[in-house]
């Protein structure tokens, strides 16, 4: 039995590095996650390529800002638009940026 799942460590350079590279080998983005932690964040990019699960985990500082995968996989906008509401992570040129609005919620960056 093959092992469907592994994970990789990204510095918050190689994000949009690794997603191109994904991409022109025909992989789909399956979700991204974040996580806070006592230095900042993880995020965790998740594609599937071939039946696998391919995982990337990214740490970042509460002040960092990356760059959007958007350009590469259109359907990153909804999550990178909640990683960036409900945690307060920094995302330029996100391609469909909602601002703060995609949820109705009482309090500003719950989650940070």
């Amino acid at each position: 039995m093959r092992e469907n799942y592994e994970l990789k460590i990204l510095s918050p350079e190689q994000i949009t590095i690794k997603a191109h590279s994904l991409r022109n080998k025909g992989a789909r983005l399956s979700q991204i996650c974040s996580v806070r932690t006592k230095d900042g964040y993880d995020l965790l990019y998740s594609y599937v390529l071939d039946g696998l699960f391919k995982n990337y985990k990214v740490s970042i500082s509460e002040t960092a800002e990356i760059e959007s995968i958007t350009a590469i996989f259109p359907n990153a906008f909804l999550y990178e638009n909640e990683m960036s509401e409900l945690f307060g992570i920094k995302i330029k040129y996100i391609a469909l940026d909602y601002k703060n609005k995609l949820y109705d919620i009482a309090v500003e960056t719950p989650f940070k």
